[in-house]
This record gives C-alpha cells, sequence and structure tokens, in this order.
C-alpha cells in the first residue's frame, strides 16, 4: 500500500513522520481525526507494577488517516493493553504516542477521549431506559436520533418487543438483554456520538458462532469512514481488516495486510496454520 492510499496505512517506523499543523494544542482545541490524521506510537512501554513484567514493550508503529486496523494475538499478548493506550486510558510507562506530531500528554486527554468511543467485550448497561444507555456519549440526542442508531445497530426487533418501547427499562431491575443485543447497545452508543475513531476490545469474544456472524455483518459497513481498531483472537476478522497489527509477547511482531502477512510466513502465517490445524 503506498503513501497515496490514506486507509489505515501502517508504517513500521514514526521517526521520519514530518510534523504537519497541530491536532491538539491544549486540551480545549477542537481535535477532528481525518483522512490526514497521523498517530505514531514510538517505543511503548506499559508495566503495571515497578517489579513485574511489560505487557507492553518497544511498540512501534503508525497509522495514517481512515480505516480498519485488526490488532491479533493469542491472550496475554498485549491487545487489551494496546486498546487501553490507543484510548487515552493507560499511560505509557516509557516511549511516546504523538497525533500529527505532537505529543499527547495528560493535559491533551480529555480532547482525545472526545474523539473515541470504545466497544468492550462487556459493554456496561445501566439501569435506566434503552434510550439513556444508548445516549451514553451524547445525552443530549433526540428520540428521533436514538431510535435511529439503534435501527443501524439492528436492535429494531428489540425494540418493537419492548412495551416501553425507547423508554423501557433495561439492566438490574429491567429487561435483560442477552449478550448480543448488550453489543448492539455499545454499537449504538458509538453510532451515536458520531466519533470518528472506534475501540473494540474482543467485541465478540463471548458470544456464539452464530451471534457473532450476525453481529459482524452489521458491524462491518458501519466502520465505513473511520478509523476504528479492532482487537481481538479470532482471526475471521482479519480478512477484512486493511491493515493487521500482530502482537506477541507485549510487542509488535509484524504489520502489514491478511496478504502480505501469508506471505511472510512469520508469526501471523502460524497462527493461521495452527488455528487450521485445530479444525
Amino acid at each position: 500500500m503506498n503513501d497515496k492510499m490514506a486507509a489505515g496505512h501502517l508504517a513500521p517506523d514514526p521517526a521520519s513522520v514530518s510534523t504537519i499543523p497541530e491536532l491538539v494544542s491544549s486540551a480545549s482545541s477542537v481535535f477532528s481525526w481525518n483522512e490526514n490524521s497521523r498517530l505514531a506510537l514510538t517505543d511503548v512501554q506499559v508495566r503495571h507494577d515497578d517489579e513485574g513484567p511489560y505487557s507492553l514493550k518497544d511498540v512501534t508503529f503508525q497509522i495514517t488517516g481512515l480505516g480498519k486496523i485488526g490488532i491479533i494475538g493469542a491472550s496475554g499478548a498485549g491487545k487489551s493493553t494496546l486498546i487501553d493506550v490507543l484510548a487515552g486510558f493507560q499511560l505509557p510507562t516509557s516511549g511516546q504516542v504523538l497525533a500529527n506530531g505532537q505529543p499527547v500528554t495528560q493535559d491533551m486527554l480529555e480532547s482525545w477521549r472526545r474523539q473515541t468511543a470504545a466497544i468492550p467485550q462487556h459493554p456496561y448497561i445501566f439501569s435506566g431506559s434503552l434510550a439513556d444507555n444508548v445516549r451514553f456519549y451524547m445525552p443530549e440526542a433526540s428520540d428521533a436520533e436514538v431510535a435511529k442508531a439503534i435501527s443501524a445497530a439492528g436492535l429494531t426487533k428489540l425494540l418493537s418487543s419492548l412495551s416501553g418501547g425507547l423508554h423501557e427499562l433495561i439492566g438490574a431491575g429491567g429487561r435483560q438483554l442477552s449478550g448480543g443485543q448488550e453489543q448492539r447497545v455499545a454499537l449504538a452508543r458509538a453510532l451515536l456520538s458520531k466519533r470518528n475513531i472506534l475501540l473494540l476490545d474482543e467485541p465478540t469474544a463471548h458470544l456464539d458462532v452464530e451471534t457473532e456472524y450476525q453481529l459482524k455483518q452489521t458491524m462491518l459497513p458501519l466502520f465505513e469512514g473511520k478509523l476504528v481498531f479492532l482487537a481481538t483472537h479470532r482471526l475471521h476478522w482479519m480478512l477484512h481488516m486493511d491493515q493487521i497489527i500482530v502482537m506477541d509477547g507485549g510487542t509488535v511482531a509484524e504489520t502489514g495486510t491478511h496478504q502480505e502477512l501469508l506471505a511472510r510466513q512469520g508469526v501471523y502465517y502460524k497462527m493461521i496454520q495452527a488455528q487450521m490445524e485445530a479444525i
């Protein structure tokens, strides 16, 4: 992929990134990720305990523009920690995170977080109405806007089954949702937020195969026009990613497209071979 193809372009060494106009100059600045934006991690390390092992070690890569970025690896490879760093929930122990050449400091994190929406493995569903849960990032959204997001996330069937409609209580003391429905609520939240960066951490790991497939078919078209980081150990998602970051032992083992990584016959290739043998 050449530099003209900006969709989630990965480069192994961000040292050559030229400084372009500031993405964020202060915590109050307007930050809008677009096809020309750049995010670079340089020698990022994360250690949760001074005497403990590194969860991330010497992680270096660069993302440019929009696209779907898969983060693949076995359990314990560092995927979730990397998502936490990208979300601004975890500050590196050492190394740098740069946005358009500017270090993402503590003072800038609030602005950075306003651009991101998370879809975790176990979404938080609080005791409240379906509408209020979907408004998680956008409390001022109208019922019409909420209904549109619910429809786009594939929750129309659930909505029609609720006697109270948008305003029926869910969560503790209300209608209990299945794992797939909870994930669709999280997806509706992200869509309603209109945020340009989506962070997904094993979003389908606890779902059965049929539910995962249905959710996947809903999700993929909605990823277009955004920067999406999808961390998972399930290799079938990687076929739909524009670029792939392969994590192994807390570091980046290799990066590339699905076809490039297969041709390289490295860590990613061995993961696929092992899965095929298991099947």
